[in-house]
């Protein structure tokens, strides 16, 4: 025998949504930024990008990867990656970098949390080839 999952016979009661107290928690909430980085520990990067795809010249920066799944990478930059561009991801190793992938800006920003601003950190999501 299951569960019924369906939410339709279940009752949160009676919502008054002119309530102060209701109103002013959500005017606080409004306010909130939420950023769910990965619990897994940050990971020294090098990105390289390419200036001029005619001459297949590059420059290598460094990054902090924070997250990555299947589809996504999320890295961690001292400057805004233009969106669209193409990099490839290369590991910090002690024995030399390892290629870890090709990926394309999706999204840009600057960071939410108060260490970012103080260190001009920028978020930048990166689709994995």
């Amino acid at each position: 025998m299951g569960h019924e999952k369906s939410r339709s016979s279940v009752s949160i009661g009676a919502v008054d949504w002119s309530d102060p107290l209701l109103s002013s928690l959500l005017e606080k909430a409004d306010s909130w930024r939420l950023e769910n980085r990965s619990n897994l520990p940050p990971q020294e990067v090098r990105i390289h990008i390419n200036t001029d795809w005619v001459k297949a010249s590059t420059i290598s920066k460094p990054a902090l990867m924070v997250a990555r799944n299947e589809t996504t990478m999320v890295l961690v930059t001292r400057f805004p990656v233009p969106l669209g561009e193409r990099l490839r991801v290369d590991s910090q190793q002690d024995d030399g970098a390892a290629h870890m992938g090709w990926g394309q800006v999706v999204e840009v920003r600057e960071g939410y949390r108060a260490e970012d601003h103080e260190h001009g950190l920028f978020l930048n999501w990166l689709r994995i080839d």
